[in-house]
């Protein structure tokens, strides 16, 4: 689900494979974040500059023509959340842990950047990462960028 923008740029959007779909779907939902699809087995989300897109994990495998590789309760990957404002990594975490999330880092001042991050995992084991960085921080540059939010 990428496109190229006008400006030369690509617009994606991240799918998750979900063995649960309409418990992912319920997650994502209680987290407030805005459903912009719903189908029988096909949902997206919005986020800013982004969309997670759900799809059951056998039809992401069949679509993508292989076996879908099914976790093993650790990390396999991570979505970034950027917030705006240091506060908003600890309510944003605390948004995912009334949803239903597992918190594996609570909010802390971050270890490999300057700034503010903390981890959740959804009911089936996809990790995102919330952080604040400051705005010279050259990755939050480059999603302003990505997002169309100049940069």
């Amino acid at each position: 689900m990428c496109r190229r923008r006008g400006d030369g740029r690509t617009q994606g959007a991240a799918r998750l494979g979900v063995t649960d779909f309409d418990s992912e779907k319920q997650f994502y939902r209680r987290l407030g974040w805005p459903q912009v699809f719903d189908g029988e087995d096909f949902a997206v989300f919005e986020l800013r500059g982004a969309l997670l897109a759900l799809f059951p994990v056998e039809k992401l495998g069949a679509d993508a023509r292989t076996q879908p590789a099914l976790g093993n309760g650790g990390i396999r990957f991570s979505v970034i959340i950027n917030a705006d404002e240091p506060d908003d990594v600890d309510r944003i975490v605390e948004q995912a842990r009334a949803a239903g999330a597992k918190i594996t880092k609570e909010p802390v001042e971050a270890e490999f950047f300057s700034g503010r991050d903390a981890y959740f995992a959804d009911p089936e084991g996809n990790f995102w990462e919330v952080a604040w960085a400051p705005a010279d921080n050259v990755v939050v540059i480059a999603a302003r960028r990505a997002a169309g939010e100049g940069g």
